[in-house]
């Protein structure tokens, strides 16, 4: 059963691992990769990333508070992304670290991990039992007086879902925990939220005045039209460079037009990769601006399918193929797509009332007045699954 708020863990998880790979490979590069351990010694970053699993592992297993998740996701995703980071030491035989299909790999392990949220953000279970799990992790919260009003009605929710379980004895447990919530009994565990919630509230209800409507199509569609050329134009650069090496020589503008396009061609394979890329560039290309037009000209449910299969897309081959010749580039147009997958899906969930999954979305019509009747700052009640 899908552990409550594990979209979130996993999110989390995701942050820590790509942005140890970025910082430390950025921090080696600007630092002339210094050694650290002495003449006899090289402590490689991997050492510490072994460190920080066995952290992430050993929290969830010696501690009962849900804080403890939100800590243990962050050691295991910046271990994982410091160990990952290494992995061209890993597979070659002279542990070359700048080996360059090292990068790519990393991305690869991210962009699984990333389908692995993906799965988990997507999967439901409305059967009593995973509604009492959920009940019974909130109710943890107000043993640490961690519980808001909002969670205290998402406890309320999942204990009448729970009332209808097989067999008695956790019907009755159900029904008697909604009795207790109901009375008042737990009050005493609820507390105002914390800095970090009252700040996300904020930025969502920002988000929902200043991006929503007409004013978020125009932005899905200026979006989605930028990238698409962005994609298709890298077809037209290699080609305008094939032209110019005919001769056996480039022009300035053709050198200028390589470091552009990141092309970087060493070998046979860099050229098949290469290849590779720019036919997929295009069909990334022609996916998004099919998209825009058809999100501008009202077919909401049509145009932002083929938008995400092309952000999908793009981001599981060509990014791939994109880390084997400019990491940095890469890692710019990985974010950078990502930005516009949110972006995509929150149209989704504001034009058609659907998730990424194309399942209607809780988001979409939960509770989001964003302030109880005590003038407390809560988050949505429909935010958890």
């Amino acid at each position: 059963m899908r552990r409550l708020d594990a979209d979130r863990y996993l999110v989390i998880l995701l942050l820590g691992f790509g942005g140890s790979i970025v910082l430390t490979r950025l921090y080696l590069e600007l630092t002339g990769y210094p050694t650290v351990g002495g003449d006899t010694l090289h402590i490689a970053h991997a050492v510490w990333g072994g460190l920080l699993l066995f952290v992430g592992g050993l929290l969830p297993l010696a501690l009962a508070n849900r804080s403890a998740l939100l800590v243990a996701a962050l050691a295991t995703g910046v271990g994982a992304g410091l160990f990952v980071d290494e992995i061209g030491k890993f597979i070659t035989v002279d542990n070359d670290y700048f080996f360059a299909a090292a990068a790519p790999v990393a991305y690869a392990v991210f962009v699984l991990t990333l389908w692995v949220w993906f799965r988990v953000r997507g999967r439901r279970d409305p059967s009593p039992a995973s509604q009492l799990h959920a009940a019974l992790e909130l109710l943890g919260d107000v043993v640490d007086r961690d519980l808001t009003r909002s969670d205290r009605r998402e406890l309320e929710r999942r204990l009448e879902s729970a009332c209808d379980a097989e067999p008695e004895r956790l019907r009755r447990l159900a029904e008697d925990l909604l009795e207790l919530t109901r009375s008042g009994a737990l009050d005493g565990g609820v507390t105002a939220p914390g800095r970090v919630r009252r700040l996300v509230t904020r930025l969502d209800r920002w988000t929902d005045r200043h991006l929503s409507g007409a004013r978020l199509r125009r932005v899905t569609v200026g979006a989605l039209a930028v990238l698409g050329v962005v994609a298709v134009a890298d077809l037209a650069v290699v080609g305008f460079i094939g032209l110019d090496l005919l001769d056996g020589t480039t022009t300035s503008l053709a050198d200028a037009a390589n470091r552009y396009a990141r092309v970087g061609i060493q070998d046979g394979l860099g050229t098949t990769l290469l290849l590779l890329r720019v036919g997929l560039d295009v069909v990334v290309g022609v996916l998004l601006l099919v998209g825009a037009v058809l999100v501008a000209r009202g077919r909401d449910r049509r145009g932002v399918e083929v938008a995400q299969g092309g952000l999908l897309l793009a981001l599981t081959l060509v990014n791939v193929l994109l880390f084997y010749t400019d990491q940095w580039v890469a890692s710019g147009a990985a974010a950078t797509e990502l930005v516009v997958l949110g972006l995509v899906w929150r149209y989704r969930r504001d034009a058609l009332g659907e998730g990424p999954d194309g399942e209607v979305d809780d988001d979409a019509d939960g509770d989001a007045d964003g302030a109880d009747v005590t003038g407390e700052v809560s988050e949505p009640a429909g935010r958890r699954r």
